[in-house]
């Protein structure tokens, strides 16, 4: 049975001389949301230090400062909710394309920038696929938050089976994902958590700058709202995530083949010429 060193050893032979290929494909499915994103955080401090926040706060919505890039934030905003809305739309189908692509890649075949936009005919599909999917989770979740995390396990191989049996429907699709990852979800969350350390020294750039940032402020008393220049800097600092993703999502394409059964046995070598082998004339 392959174990999670395994999966990133395919990926890695995989992924050799396709990087560039891979990092660009895995950046557009991004933009297009073919993937799962969450996240959150939080943090607690007194009420001194939130006064002093939203004193800070005020003062800046009052400046000139705010009213010359109040424009500007304003067509973001908007921007942000028509990106929104289009991912909403395409990125079903993008996560089948995107799907696709790592598949061909961990076959062997010729993997394409084109694989990720393939699928965009089944836009029904993807969107149906991603309704379901996050509505089956929110109702898990409601009933405790760990049977919602063991159920996206077992949701997990639904874009692959979707992108490759276009006649299913989605809750086919779903329910075939729950039957192959019975007795494979810990395999799964052990692959997942063995890329936690490239996730780490991704996000140290950020980190480092980060503190530095937070520090200098301590020291010079000036405003929080300096930290607002990490949101242009985040892309570059976090520029390792570029490649960490391609990685991480041909692992998980080849952990999909071995727990479908569909592995493609690689073709026998020749074997060598001897000399039972007559000469040719």
């Amino acid at each position: 049975m392959k174990c999670a060193a395994d999966f990133r050893a395919i990926a890695r032979d995989a992924l050799r001389g396709k990087w560039a290929l891979a990092v660009l494909t895995g950046f557009i499915a991004s933009l297009i949301g073919a993937e799962i994103c969450g996240g959150g955080g939080g943090g607690s401090s007194s009420s001194n230090r939130n006064s002093l926040s939203s004193g800070e706060l005020r003062d800046f919505f009052q400046s000139d400062l705010w009213l010359r890039i109040l424009p500007f934030v304003i067509t973001a905003v908007v921007l942000l909710v028509i990106w929104c809305i289009v991912i909403t739309v395409i990125g079903g189908a993008g996560k089948l394309g995107y799907a696709k692509f790592n598949l061909n890649l961990v076959d062997g075949k010729d993997a394409a920038l084109s694989d990720l936009f393939s699928q965009f005919h089944r836009l029904g599909d993807g969107f149906c696929m991603n309704f379901l999917m996050g509505l089956y989770l929110v109702l898990w979740t409601l009933l405790f938050i760990i049977p919602g995390v063991i159920k996206s396990y077992s949701y997990a191989m639904t874009p692959y089976i979707l992108a490759e049996h276009p006649e299913l429907g989605a809750n086919e699709a779903i329910t075939e994902s729950r039957r192959i990852m019975d007795g494979n979800k810990w395999r799964l969350f052990c692959l997942g958590f063995s890329f936690i350390g490239w996730s780490l020294l991704c996000s140290l750039p950020i980190l480092i700058a980060l503190a530095v940032m937070t520090v200098g402020l301590l020291r010079s008393g000036g405003s929080a709202l300096a930290l607002l220049w990490l949101i242009p800097l985040s892309l570059p600092l976090s520029a390792g995530f570029l490649f960490l993703r391609p990685y991480r999502e041909a692992a998980y394409a080849a952990f999909y083949r071995d727990v479908s059964g569909t592995d493609i046995p690689p073709e026998p070598a020749l074997p060598e010429r001897g000399p039972l082998w007559p000469e040719s004339e």
